[in-house]
């Protein structure tokens, strides 16, 4: 049976925050969906993970000797994101993401030549979109100031297109190295009904967002094992 890795975040993990935005992981009932599957899947998925993460257990696993037919690689979620605290009382300065996006490049080449260099093949897929409102209001529940937190931002549209720089790079990497990519945002513009896939703190999905994600990413191995 071919057997697949995944490394990623949160969102691999299937997490929806409850009303209260306590955090769930549902990857055990979103799998019974694929009951039948004909392939071993191996999640590597941590919630929070940056791409610096995803490249310390990617090693932790070749130095142990992997052995996988396939291995998502899925960051860019995290990598994005800011200090957000440090925009709210400094937000005349300049802020960096947690992942520079060079770094966040270079790194990533870095994982695909490794993986093949084991004869693994590497997979990457893009982003889902997120809801920057939901995510804005999100922040400020706790008391941050929304008004400084937008003087740093200029439009509230900045968060929406700064994660979407990450889902591109990681498009571009593909397309540069050759490297099959799944297109899970595409999957997703396509709806109407887009903010019912997008939980409430505007960075997760609801369950039936979930299932478009797997159902995306289980069409494409589907396929490359037929």
């Amino acid at each position: 049976m071919p057997r697949a890795y995944v490394y990623g975040d949160s969102l691999l993990k299937a997490t929806v925050p409850d009303e209260q935005f306590h955090y769930h992981f549902h990857l055990p009932e979103v799998m019974e969906r694929y009951s039948g599957r004909q392939t071993e899947v191996v999640s590597r998925a941590k919630m929070g993970a940056t791409i610096r993460k995803g490249q310390a257990l990617l090693d932790h696993d070749l130095q142990r000797g992997l052995q996988a037919d396939f291995a998502l690689i899925a960051y860019g979620g995290n990598d994005s994101d800011f200090d957000w605290d440090a925009i709210q009382e400094r937000p005349e300065e300049e802020h960096i993401p947690r992942t520079a996006l060079p770094e966040f490049r270079s790194t990533l080449f870095s994982m695909l030549q490794k993986l093949r260099d084991q004869s693994v093949q590497p997979v990457l897929m893009t982003l889902p979109p997120i809801d920057a409102q939901r995510y804005l209001d999100f922040l400020c529940r706790a008391g941050r100031s929304k008004e400084r937190i937008m003087a740093w931002l200029g439009d509230i549209q900045h968060i929406y297109r700064h994660q979407e720089l990450y889902s591109d790079t990681v498009a571009q990497v593909a397309y540069e190295t050759g490297t099959p990519i799944i297109r899970v945002r595409e999957s997703f513009l396509r709806e109407k009904h887009l903010p019912g896939l997008i939980s409430p703190d505007g960075i997760h999905l609801t369950m039936e967002g979930y299932t478009k994600m797997f159902d995306t990413l289980a069409g494409w191995l589907r396929q490359a094992i037929a």
